[in-house]
């Protein structure tokens, strides 16, 4: 089994990243596109409903959707009652949306953020449609038509989005994008699971997958009020093209990590399920998939972070040259979100969403806190607010998980060492480069290309690289026979 468990995760690992750089790849040529057509204040209007579209998101690939994945035995009852349950609560969350929409434009003091929440809002009830299915093919690691469905989204909404930008219907073009990829997966889900409700509710099987889910809920609504807690208090104080500044900046360092964090935890969840009863292996998995995150994801962060003037300046034009430090900020903030993520799926996999929730409710505190003091100091300063609040969110969380399955943060910190030395090397090469260039274009090919030539290899020279992943990729890339 535990063979099994491991070529699977490979195998899904291999093809879920492939796959999702080819679709968030897409997905940033349009986001490109989509800045230089439209303004700060447009992108500042959404920002400021961000965190409705995120909760949004959080009933499509948590709560229930992860009860099902956890669960050994699912039956027909399972699917069909969370069906059912996360429909009924979407379309109460719309109703209370549409009825509160005056109050969140009054808040803002935007009128026409009326009409967009209301709009908006219908993500809510389209994503809940599609939960089960999702569940469904993740539980069985078939991650192919998964990959399918989010590439097919990508383009068709970004061409949406591109062409109503491009005839100036201005925010517009942001709503038309965000439920045009929603109403295509509801589309073309059926033709990929074949799979419909056909039992009625099951109070038994909500009353289990209430005890799991739940908590993954709570946890998951506090996680994105968290996160676009700056959005709200922008929108509030500051001007909307601030909004439009920070949250363009946290779209672009969205990029990488949840790029890790969606292949991460869509994989390592159900492998670590499989293994759950077998603590050796369960430890084993979680410490090998640890590392390779930090390996793969902080060289990353840090080059995009150190070459984010002339990536801005190029990608953006001036006009957008505010976002630089932001983007900086929250780069690095977005560093420990893939590693997070292979921690909560341990608690996940093994049952315990007590302690994740708990754990929630400790780290929440620390960055809301952040945050809220630094209001009166700018956007600026609101930003290296979050990385603060991340980094201690993230130690507290290593350090309490880590401990109770026996690998602590400080083995952590060992296993990590040499990461830590190619990182500096890297960062070196990089400042010395580029320090002395002016232009925008030989900065970014330089500091580029000789950061990731040195940090590989130094990976090379400490023997860091996993070879089964290596050559699991190669050969979904058909580069090994």
């Amino acid at each position: 089994m535990a063979e099994s468990v491991r070529n699977k995760f490979f195998s899904g690992l291999a093809w879920t990243f492939i796959q999702n750089i080819a679709s968030r790849g897409l997905g940033f040529v349009f986001m490109i596109l989509l800045t230089r057509l439209l303004s700060p204040g447009d992108f500042g209007l959404i920002g400021m409903l961000s965190i409705f579209i995120a909760i949004s998101e959080v009933f499509i690939l948590s709560g229930f959707g992860e009860a099902l994945i956890q669960k050994k035995n699912c039956n027909d009852d399972d699917y069909s009652t969370a069906f059912y349950f996360n429909v009924a609560i979407a379309v109460v969350i719309y109703f209370i949306l549409f009825c509160g929409a005056p109050l969140i434009a009054s808040f803002y003091h935007e009128e026409q953020l009326v009409l967009l929440t209301r709009v908006l809002g219908l993500n809510f009830v389209l994503g809940s449609l599609n939960i089960v299915q999702q569940s469904k093919l993740t539980k069985a690691m078939n991650f192919k038509p998964l990959a399918i469905l989010t590439l097919i989204g990508t383009f068709f909404s970004g061409v949406v989005g591109v062409t109503m930008a491009y005839f100036d219907y201005g925010v517009w073009a942001l709503v038309a994008q965000t439920l045009c990829s929603t109403l295509l997966r509801v589309i073309l889900f059926p033709f990929f699971t074949k799979w419909h409700p056909n039992r009625p509710f099951n109070v038994d099987s909500l009353r289990h997958l209430w005890n799991y889910g739940s908590k993954l809920l709570v946890t998951g609504i506090i996680g994105v009020v968290n996160r676009n807690l700056s959005n709200i208090l922008i929108g509030r104080y500051y001007e909307k093209d601030q909004v439009g500044f920070f949250s363009r900046s946290q779209t672009f360092a969205a990029v990488p990590s949840e790029t890790m964090f969606y292949v991460l935890s869509t994989v390592t969840f159900p492998a670590l399920c499989e293994v759950q009863d077998d603590k050796d292996r369960l430890l084993s998995v979680y410490r090998k998939v640890l590392f390779n995150t930090m390996l793969v994801v902080s060289p990353v962060i840090i080059i995009l972070a150190l070459l984010a003037k002339p990536i801005v300046i190029i990608l953006f034009t001036e006009r957008w040259a505010a976002c630089i430090p932001l983007l900086q900020a929250l780069l690095l903030s977005r560093m420990f979100l893939p590693m997070g993520a292979t921690h909560t799926s341990l608690l996940r996999s093994v049952g315990n969403t007590s302690l994740y929730m708990k754990l929630y409710f400790i780290t929440s505190p620390l960055s809301l806190f952040a945050i809220g003091i630094s209001i009166p100091y700018g956007v600026e300063a609101m930003a290296w607010a979050a990385f603060i609040g991340a980094f201690l969110s993230y130690i507290i969380e290593a350090s309490v998980i880590g401990s109770k399955f026996g690998y602590t943060i400080f083995m952590q910190l060992r296993d990590w060492r040499k990461i830590f030395l190619s990182l500096a090397v890297m960062v070196a090469i990089i400042w010395l480069s580029t320090h002395w260039l002016t232009n925008l274009w030989a900065q970014l090919l330089t500091g580029g290309l000789l950061g990731g030539i040195v940090y590989f290899a130094c990976c090379k020279f400490f023997y860091l690289i996993d070879e089964d992943l290596k050559n699991m990729i190669m050969a979904k890339l058909n580069l090994k026979h």
